[in-house]
């Protein structure tokens, strides 16, 4: 087998089992031969993302995506965050409100903190012909966390469900590759009572790969 050959392999099995992660069918992706971007595109994944994100950062109460530097805590790269992206279906209706992406993402937190599955819709806006793109993310995510009653080093997040939204400033390094720092904020703004609705940021950076 090629070195070019034998990289694609990888690349199919690492896609193989990040599906499997997310409870997507990959049938036989252990089958020697088998194309498991070529699947992953038949699904409508058009790109991988995956990064290691800060854990339990303070943002601005006015500007919520904004990081408060002096609470960035070097010790709490705590969190591994995978992400797929779907094109979404061409309609009048997703082009009248930014035909926006479809993102699936995960975050394992590695010290038993908050972790979290997420669904949220992703706009990309390229920045002229710069090579730089802004992504705005609104969804939401499910969490493991406390609800109330936590402890000292937890936060109290009041629901099970949370509103998300977030942010993606990114480069793209080559026409498959992207780099980017993403800035999120999980809370259930206010809807489950004052006092459990202490929200959960994270901050952190991560490379993208398209399958397209």
């Amino acid at each position: 087998m090629s070195g070019r050959a034998h990289k694609g392999r990888r690349f199919g099995l690492a896609i193989a089992g990040l599906m499997a992660l997310f409870g997507l069918p990959v049938g036989a992706a252990q089958a020697e031969g088998f194309d498991a971007a070529e699947m992953a595109r038949g699904l409508g994944i058009s790109e991988l993302r995956a990064g290691i994100m800060l854990h339990d950062i303070e943002t601005s109460p006015f500007r919520p995506l904004f990081v408060e530097f002096e609470s960035v805590d070097l010790g709490k790269w705590q969190n591994l965050n995978v992400e797929l992206l779907f094109d979404l279906p061409q309609s009048d209706a997703l082009y009248w409100v930014g035909s926006p992406r479809l993102g699936l993402a995960g975050s394992l937190n590695f010290v038993g903190k908050e972790s979290y599955a997420r669904l949220s819709a992703v706009w990309h806006v390229p920045v002229f012909e710069t090579g730089i793109f802004v992504e705005p993310m609104l969804g939401g995510t499910v969490h493991n966390g406390y609800l109330d009653n936590a402890p000292a080093d937890r936060r109290n997040l009041g629901c099970r469900f949370l509103f998300q939204y977030g942010m993606n400033l990114g480069y793209e390094v080559t026409e498959k590759l992207s780099a980017m720092f993403t800035v999120e904020h999980s809370s259930h703004l206010w809807l489950c009572g004052e006092q459990t609705n202490d929200g959960v940021n994270r901050a952190g950076f991560r490379l993208g790969w398209k399958l397209d």
